[in-house]
């Protein structure tokens, strides 16, 4: 008898110590072992992923996205295309609030469109980024990052007046304006660009605008358009259009009305894709202006991570990205300034 409750207790002290063990090693565990990495949930809203110029936006917020995950930090990135589609965009918007996303990078289809879907995620806590065109209430938002596209399109203005003055051609210059979506900040802006430029030679009589339409940011609008345009002014000296797709699509009605892209009429674009950038390799166009949607997307995910982890506020709620005028002179090296990771205005040290 005595010998089995010597084991008994030999036993329970036993169990004693092999539970205390666990519970200094557990403890140990949560004491010693390194903390666990933050988990960065984000969802990034684009206009069309059909357009290049969105390819390089959502390319930069996956430069940011592999650049945090360097860093040790989990990061889901959820894209969704709105095809240009604002309800489209509005009913996407509204999923990623009911899946409680940490953060939205949003590129809006329309600057009015989605601002009740932006209210639900404002009213659940989500901060939202704005990307190449900002909304019209700013209240939504914590930033805006990317062009300051009035001054573009005054970089543009210029560049095809320069254009214009070399060529020799007479007198009052005949142009045509394409612009983009009606209601979009990068439409609206670039036009009220165009116009601070070309406006006071409309005045001196240099220049008449002989047409101005809206191709909503389109290749094949900016061809029909152009057709169209060119059929009741075959004497067109110089096409402006608000984004590269139409000026492609310009050049496509020049050549089908068998005249020369660049010589006969000169054509300026803006955005710096590639199919732009050839085209003024082959002479075809005479200029771009390359914005930056690269850094749109890379500053986007990170103005959203640093604000969601760091409890960063931008000093001030717009931070624009860079802008070049893309020629001749400078097509093969301009990439540099535009295309490749920079430091994020202001953000806070690691």
């Amino acid at each position: 008898m005595k010998y089995r409750k010597a084991v008994t207790k030999t036993v329970a002290i036993g169990i004693i110590i092999i539970v205390i063990a666990a519970a200094i090693g557990v403890a140990a565990y949560f004491l010693l072992a390194p903390p666990k990495a933050p988990e960065f949930d984000v969802a990034l809203f684009i206009s069309n992923l059909g357009n290049p110029y969105f390819v390089a936006l959502k390319n930069g917020s996956d430069a940011a996205v592999s650049e945090l995950e360097q860093k040790g930090i989990t990061v889901k990135l959820t894209v969704y295309d709105a095809k240009d589609d604002a309800s489209l965009q509005t009913s996407q918007i509204e999923t990623a609030v009911g899946q409680k996303v940490d953060a939205i990078v949003v590129n809006p289809v329309h600057k009015e469109a989605i601002q009740p879907a932006l209210e639900k995620a404002l009213e659940a806590g989500i901060p939202v980024v704005t990307t190449d065109r900002d909304v019209a209430n700013k209240s939504l938002r914590i930033c805006f990052t990317g062009t300051d596209n009035v001054e573009g399109g005054e970089l543009a203005a210029k560049a095809l007046i320069e254009a214009l003055r070399a060529s020799g051609k007479p007198t009052p210059w005949k142009v045509v304006i394409l612009n983009g979506i009606p209601g979009t900040t990068a439409a609206e802006e670039r036009k009220t660009g165009f116009h601070n430029i070309l406006d006071d030679f409309v005045d001196n009589g240099t220049v008449e605008i002989v047409a101005e339409e809206v191709a909503n940011f389109r290749r094949d609008e900016g061809q029909s358009d152009m057709e169209s345009i060119l059929a009741a002014h075959p004497d067109v000296d110089a096409v402006i259009c608000a984004n590269d797709e139409m000026a492609l699509g310009a050049i496509l009605a020049i050549e089908g009305a068998d005249l020369t892209p660049g010589e006969d009429i000169i054509v300026v674009g803006y955005d710096a894709i590639p199919d732009a950038v050839q085209a003024i390799k082959d002479g075809k166009m005479y200029a771009t202006i390359a914005q930056s949607p690269f850094l749109q997307g890379y500053w986007g995910v990170l103005i959203a991570y640093y604000y969601v982890f760091k409890n960063w506020q931008p000093e001030e709620d717009f931070i624009p990205t860079p802008l070049v005028v893309v020629t001749a002179e400078n097509v093969d090296t301009f990439s540099e300034e535009v295309a490749s990771p920079k430091p994020l205005p202001g953000a806070p040290s690691e």
